[in-house]
């Protein structure tokens, strides 16, 4: 790692760290729109697009590798100790989203062959996509290809493993239609 974003990802707040990371991610995302804290783990940041006002809390964790990326919308919320993961696929998530704690976003597993021991097979991944004005609750987990449609609320503890559609609630593991929103 370079010896610059060692500095800055861990300089103290105390001592001006916050306003450092935000002098350096705004060279990447060409605004100063949001708030990131310390104790926020971002990964590959050539490889994520943030909206105006992104605003996430400590210990979230942002990845990317392989080529994907993340796009946050405007207006995004990230409540303490979230987890994005992107391999290969990209993460799209709409404008006015709001996850609770400790929501999670992977967007690629392991294959499940039988013929091959699991450590040995490859990760598959797939795109996810979520659209806007989505209230992902907490502890929620959200799988690979899975697409959520606008104004959707997912429960807390779902986890989301089929598409969610637009105006509709889910819950439960798996994650079933509940009923539909006005």
């Amino acid at each position: 790692m370079n010896l610059w974003i060692w500095f800055v990802r861990t300089f103290p707040s105390v001592f001006g760290g916050v306003r450092l990371r935000k002098f350096y991610y705004s060279r990447f995302w060409g605004h100063s729109d949001f708030v990131i804290p310390d104790h926020v783990t971002i990964d590959n940041i050539k490889n994520i697009k943030i909206g105006h006002f992104f605003r996430v809390c400590p210990d979230v964790k942002i990845f990317t590798e392989n080529g994907a990326s993340i796009v946050f919308g405007d207006n995004f919320f990230a409540n303490y100790n979230c987890f994005f993961s992107a391999n290969q696929e990209d993460i799209i998530i709409g404008n006015d989203c709001l996850l609770g704690p400790d929501v999670l976003i992977i967007n690629s597993n392991h294959d499940t062959k039988t013929d091959i021991l699991i450590r040995e097979q490859p990760n598959v991944a797939k795109k996810i996509a979520i659209g806007n004005n989505v209230w992902i609750g907490a502890k929620s987990i959200i799988l690979p290809g899975v697409i959520i449609g606008d104004n959707a609320v997912i429960a807390a503890g779902a986890v989301v493993n089929k598409d969610v559609e637009a105006n509709t609630l889910v819950a439960g593991v798996p994650a079933k239609f509940i009923k539909k929103l006005n």
